[in-house]
């Protein structure tokens, strides 16, 4: 497996609230994460970037003991929910930081799946064979009205409260977050991603670039062009490559 991942402030915004972070894990796997703040420059800042280092914190020190086979979703949940407290407990002792928040989609890749957890609306994609399939579902306002059939997704795309989102981590002391799997298989790219990259480039656009791009060129090329779009928001993103397994002779 191959990792990489940038963040960019992009064109409009003054300060960078996304944060994200990866790494290798024992047994060829690794894990990725997401978290894209909100609250103001600061709140926003410290609640995705505290979040990060609870959430790599787990992964240093649990994964090996308590991330057995099987229980990768109560895993997962649990480090969202650590992350949780974490940034709720730091809101209610700062006023400065009152009311913030992060989304966070993070992954566990091993042994040919990818496990899933998210709150909010920061995405996780699967790309195979020329084709980008959503695997998140938006925990947004946006999102209950498409679900519910009150719009349709062309109007969700620039519907002007997109930006609402239910669910976040550090905005309650309770954490619902998501859980899902999928399978994988050699060739295949994972990314993980803030709504600055998806609400500047298309799909179509994403494909594009992540069909034609040397692996560690994506990253700085979907931030491009997310700027080139014109970068109304934070973008970050984060990608792993699943490479075919050696094949040894003698």
């Amino acid at each position: 497996m191959k990792l990489a991942g940038k963040t960019d402030v992009g064109r409009v915004r003054q300060d960078n609230q996304d944060d994200y972070r990866a790494g290798k894990l024992p047994g060829d796997a690794a894990w990725l994460l997401v978290c894209d703040g909100m609250g103001g420059a600061r709140g926003g800042r410290e609640a995705s970037q505290g979040a990060c280092n609870v959430i790599e914190r787990c992964f240093q020190e649990q994964y090996a003991s308590k991330c057995l086979p099987g229980e990768e979703e109560t895993f997962l949940k649990k480090t969202l929910l650590s992350a949780n407290r974490f940034v709720f407990q730091k809101a209610m002792q700062d006023e400065a930081l009152a009311g913030m928040g992060t989304t966070a989609v993070c992954a566990l890749v091993r042994s040919g799946r990818v496990y899933l957890c998210h709150a909010g609306d920061s995405r996780a994609y699967l790309f195979r064979d020329g084709r980008l399939t959503q695997l998140t579902h938006d925990h947004s306002y946006v999102q209950e009205l498409v679900d519910c059939g009150t719009i349709t997704v062309e109007e969700a795309e620039h519907h002007p409260q997109k930006n609402i989102i239910t669910r976040a981590l550090g905005v309650d002391y309770r954490l619902d977050s998501e859980f899902t799997c999928q399978e994988l298989q050699n060739g295949d790219l994972l990314l993980l991603c803030s709504d600055g990259l998806t609400n500047a480039v298309p799909r179509d656009q994403l494909e594009q670039l992540l069909g034609t791009g040397s692996f560690y060129d994506l990253p700085d090329q979907l931030i491009r062009t997310a700027n080139e779009n014109g970068g109304p928001d934070n973008i970050t993103a984060l990608l792993l490559s699943v490479e075919p397994m050696e094949v040894r002779n003698g």
